[in-house]
């Protein structure tokens, strides 16, 4: 529940009055600033037994992009940062993501929010 206040939080629209900032998680992002969301993906373990249930605490999926049964743990709670993204006009062009995770931009194309999440699996 508490993700998901704070995902609603953050996609809210950037104010109309440039001088205040947005909401970003817990922090609060000044008006030339964006909020920069990064998802992390859950630690699953693939299973041959299909029939038995997932141990406690962790949820049957689909993994591997291939659909290989697994059970995972809940996802990590998302992480959050203001970044300046204003060189290029509020877009994905300005944000470098870790590793091999894209960003995508939340909500509208303005909305000067930006979620850094891995792409899925071929």
């Amino acid at each position: 529940m508490t993700l998901l206040l704070l995902l609603l939080a953050c996609t809210a629209s950037k104010p109309t009055d440039d001088s205040v900032g947005q909401s970003c998680g817990l922090l609060n992002c000044n008006a030339a600033e964006s909020c920069l969301q990064e998802s992390y993906e859950p630690t699953c373990e693939n299973r041959t037994d299909t029939g038995a249930p997932c141990p406690e605490g962790t949820t049957a999926s689909m993994c591997g992009g291939a659909g290989i049964a697994c059970c995972c743990e809940p996802p990590p709670e998302m992480t959050y940062q203001c970044v300046d993204a204003t060189a290029c006009g509020n877009t994905c062009d300005c944000i470098s993501c870790p590793g091999d995770k894209a960003c995508i931009s939340v909500g509208s194309e303005s909305s000067g929010v930006f979620l850094c999440e891995e792409l899925p699996k071929p």
